[in-house]
């Protein structure tokens, strides 16, 4: 007895997510159809687009039909009502199908079977991490699982659309049929409780993390303050562009081989906020391409974080030992680090080697995250809640390099600073080196930061009290001893009376805020400000309870590497005078 199995619109979200057929779903569908005496699919009531997508994928799905389902069925029809002739042609080659108007027939003994490849172990897990995490996002999507979740029915809610493409093959397809056959039985038993558990869980993680981008994107009435002071002294002092660039989204790099085979869009699906704009790149070529663009072309956006998977090239070792080469990912790594110091880089890998990771910390990336595991049980609760696990652990990295992305002005400022210092005509060694360790300092504390979760609020502080120090060399050649008088301003002064501030710095600013007629809240009062929060910082002030403490802030920060710029860049315009 052979029935026809109908396909009708209200089939299409659980079969396709933006015209792609998901063949695993379309399994799904036969699973209690096993009775009949052929495979009979019947499409000619959905859209021609659809009809033709699923004529096209047919033998795929035959393939897959026989891997999952224990079947007798000899024969498969599919009856449709419009394909366009090149489609039918290209099925007319194939062994064992048999055209007629209307109507196809496949002899499943003749079709070819899917060829046997090996593959790389890590890729493997790879792809089995993609499967699990596709379903957490669904499970996310639910918000709750009641008592009667349909699983292999077109009302599912599990669609698995993000990893679709993953689920073409047999092996992850299998592994996933497991895992949706055990809990079709036993989760109302074992799971509902812990499941919705880890759904609240992650929902919340998940707000958390679309708050930290939203603060990130969203600018604080502080930081609109000091954009507006830049943008002033930007039009007076020609501050670089490059420090600050207006920004509507934060931009992420993906850099992944299997990015296009379902990785991309997965990804896409996990970050929680539409303030994220991904960029996806495939390998090192992709990425060398782009860096030569922005050599060319600087207006190219740059990146707020990338993140990079390891096995990058089918050139990467397979089994890893040790003293191993470093794995292509590592290359990217390096070229990032080096265009932009102090770019937040997240690894996302599958490789569990602990010497990868250490060389993740070496090569400066500030966080690592599994995306996958070593289960080999995919029957029960095991594999549902490690995909939960590898889903929080991801929210957690991902939080962390995000909290490293808050600091890339200051990155940026300090590599203006690193290069300015050099064209001074008035060589100072220890001012130089100052801001070299400060530079070091900088990368080295927030990275730590990151890996330790150190915390943000002692980071600061020792960041803005470096500050000061390079500070104190800059104060010693604003002064000209011989004549006792600024650098800057000859005919101005410097107090000689050890026990006094000799006020260098604030008379130089007072200078540089009369000759730029710099308004508002200007340089003078801004370094002022600095000042008195360094004495009230708890570590200058030797109490962290007293009232009147204070800790920096990022703004603090920036403003205090703005005014040190500045300063060397008025110094820098003085050269003809400076000459000693």
């Amino acid at each position: 007895m052979t029935t026809n199995f109908i396909v009708t619109n209200e089939y299409l979200k659980f079969l396709f997510d933006n015209n792609h057929l998901n063949i695993f779903n379309l399994v799904r569908l036969f699973k209690n159809n096993t009775g009949s005496d052929e495979i009979a699919l019947d499409i000619r009531h959905i859209p021609n687009l659809y009809q033709e997508a699923i004529a096209v994928n047919f033998i795929s799905f035959l393939s897959l039909y026989t891997k999952l389902i224990p079947t007798q069925q000899q024969s498969a029809s599919l009856f449709y009502s419009k394909i366009e002739p090149y489609i039918l042609d290209k099925l007319d080659k194939n062994d064992g199908v048999l055209l007629e108007d209307g109507f196809i027939l496949f002899e499943l003994e003749n079709l070819s079977p899917q060829k046997d490849k090996k593959q790389d172990p890590h890729v493997i897990k790879n792809i089995r991490g993609a499967v699990l995490l596709s379903l957490v996002q669904d499970l996310l999507e639910l918000g709750r699982i009641g008592n009667n979740i349909p699983i292999f029915d077109k009302k599912s809610p599990l669609l698995l659309h993000s990893a679709s493409s993953f689920l073409n093959n047999e092996d992850n397809a299998l592994m996933m049929w497991k895992v949706l056959e055990s809990w079709e039985v036993e989760y109302e038993h074992q799971y509902k409780a812990e499941i919705n558990r880890r759904i609240q869980k992650s929902l919340q993680e998940k707000k958390a993390l679309g708050l930290l981008i939203n603060k990130q994107v969203q600018q604080s009435s502080e930081r609109k303050q000091l954009l507006t002071f830049i943008v002033q002294l930007q039009s007076k002092i020609d501050i670089p562009s490059k420090i600050y660039i207006t920004i509507d989204n934060l931009h992420i790099w993906f850099i992944d081989d299997q990015q296009a085979n379902g990785w991309f869009k997965l990804i896409e699906t996990m970050v929680p906020n539409s303030k994220i704009e991904i960029t996806p790149f495939s390998g090192v070529e992709d990425v060398t391409e782009y860096l030569k663009l922005y050599s060319i072309n600087t207006a190219v956006d740059i990146p707020d974080l990338a993140m990079v998977d390891l096995r990058l090239s089918d050139s990467d070792q397979v089994v890893e030992n040790y003293k191993s080469h470093d794995l292509s990912g590592f290359k990217v790594v390096d070229l990032l680090r080096e265009k932009w110091p102090g770019l937040p880089i997240m690894i996302s890998s599958a490789s569990s080697k602990l010497w990868n990771m250490e060389k993740a910390i070496e090569r400066g990336a500030v966080a690592y995250w599994r995306k996958s595991d070593e289960v080999s049980d995919y029957e029960g609760e095991n594999a549902i809640l490690t995909a939960f696990d590898i889903n929080f652990q991801y929210i957690d990295k991902l939080s962390l390099t995000l909290k490293m992305a808050e600091y890339k002005y200051v990155f940026r400022i300090v590599e203006c600073l690193r290069v300015i210092v050099k064209t001074l005509v008035i060589k100072s060694d220890s001012l130089q080196r100052c801001i070299e360790n400060y530079a070091n300092e900088l990368e080295q504390k927030t990275t730590w930061m990151c890996w330790q979760k150190t915390s943000e609020i002692k980071v600061k502080d020792s960041l803005f009290l470096g500050i000061m120090e390079i500070f104190n060399e800059i104060e010693s050649i604003l002064w000209d001893r011989n004549n006792n008088s600024l650098i800057l301003v000859p005919d101005k002064q410097v107090k000689s009376s050890s026990s006094l501030d000799k006020q260098i710095i604030n008379d130089t600013l007072d200078y540089m805020d009369r000759k730029y007629e710099i308004n508002g809240v200007a340089l003078k009062e801004r370094y002022e400000k600095c000042k008195n929060i360094r004495n009230k910082l708890p570590i200058i002030h030797g109490s962290e309870g007293a009232n009147d403490i204070q800790h920096a802030t990022l703004i603090d920060i920036e403003t205090s590497l703005l005014i040190i710029w500045c300063v060397l860049n008025e110094l820098k315009l003085k050269n003809n005078t400076l000459l000693i």
